[in-house]
């Protein structure tokens, strides 16, 4: 290893697209947060499939984010029964208890890629509501100011293919989706959402749930102090 290159002591579940995504296309994005002091790294390039089935990823960009809308959570460890991690749902909408989960998140991932520039993993997080549910198969956020780099929006505008990722904090369980990401710039439609720039309609294609993914958990502490309030007039 040097100082470029990132050793992932994991493999891909059985079923996860990640598996087949990296022999075809090896450019990757990753982001690293610990959320107790709201630090966050984001780390882009290339990854291969070390000898024993680990993930090598060699870096072509290493930076540093703001704190801005992260959580501040405790690592609780690793729970006291092995985990027998297991893809439990596939389909191309969400459930209501799917769709529940995501209107009461408060945190969320979003994948996004441009197809001569590489990939990138951001980070999105509001007070539980700011995520609606347009119907099982799509959904829409209000997008706040952030870190000016653009580099989610300047990808979903040149390639909508995106993927957004939930996890459960209390269980370990995940929630992936792939789909189709819309900027809406419309000042009449993003109005009623207080402190948006502008809104994201995400169109889903697929959706994986995986039950004890995460081997760990995490104890809420408190919101970010960024958050502007959720109005309910966005949900209208």
């Amino acid at each position: 290893m040097d100082e470029w290159t990132a050793l992932i002591d994991a493999k891909p579940l059985p079923g996860d697209p990640l598996a087949a995504n990296i022999l075809t296309n090896p450019m990757i994005g990753l982001l690293a947060i610990e959320f107790a002091s709201r630090r966050r790294m984001r780390l882009n390039g290339r990854v291969e499939r070390a000898t024993d089935g680990r993930l090598l990823v060699h870096a072509q960009q290493v930076y540093a984010n703001c704190p801005k809308y992260i959580q501040a959570r405790q690592i609780e460890g690793t729970p006291g029964t092995e985990l027998n991690p297991s893809i439990v749902h596939v389909a191309t909408g969400l459930n209501q208890s799917q769709q529940q989960w995501i209107t009461q998140a408060d945190t969320f991932f979003i994948a996004s890629a441009h197809p001569a520039g590489g990939a990138d993993a951001s980070h999105r997080g509001g007070h539980p509501g700011f995520i609606q549910m347009l119907d099982d198969s799509a959904l829409l956020w209000p997008d706040y100011t952030g870190n000016m780099m653009f580099n989610t929006l300047g990808n979903i505008a040149v390639h909508p293919q995106s993927g957004l990722l939930f996890l459960d904090f209390a269980t370990g369980s995940t929630l992936q989706m792939t789909g189709q990401a819309q900027i809406i710039w419309d000042e009449a439609l993003v109005q009623p959402y207080p402190g948006a720039e502008r809104l994201v309609r995400y169109s889903i294609s697929q959706v994986i749930e995986t039950a004890q993914r995460l081997p760990w958990c995490w104890e809420f502490m408190s919101y970010s102090p960024f958050h502007p309030e959720v109005s309910e007039r966005g949900h209208e």
